[in-house]
């Protein structure tokens, strides 16, 4: 599955625009939802590491790399 297609179409189309937030981990906030999504992109493929709401520990998703 393309993990790219879960993301709206602005994630979609800018997937490396966003900010590096550990190691080659990058980080998109979802505007709708209070989810941030945190994920890597590895030979033009994108690799979820997490889905977090934005009122959890923002480093527990760190243990899942």
């Amino acid at each position: 599955m393309n993990y790219a297609l879960v993301f709206r179409p602005e994630v979609r189309q800018e997937l490396d625009s966003y900010a590096v937030v550990y190691r080659d981990v990058r980080r998109a906030v979802l505007r709708r939802f209070p989810y941030a999504v945190y994920y890597r992109i590895i030979s033009s493929r994108v690799v979820v590491t997490a889905v977090f709401h934005s009122r959890r520990d923002p480093k527990i998703w760190q243990d899942r790399t």
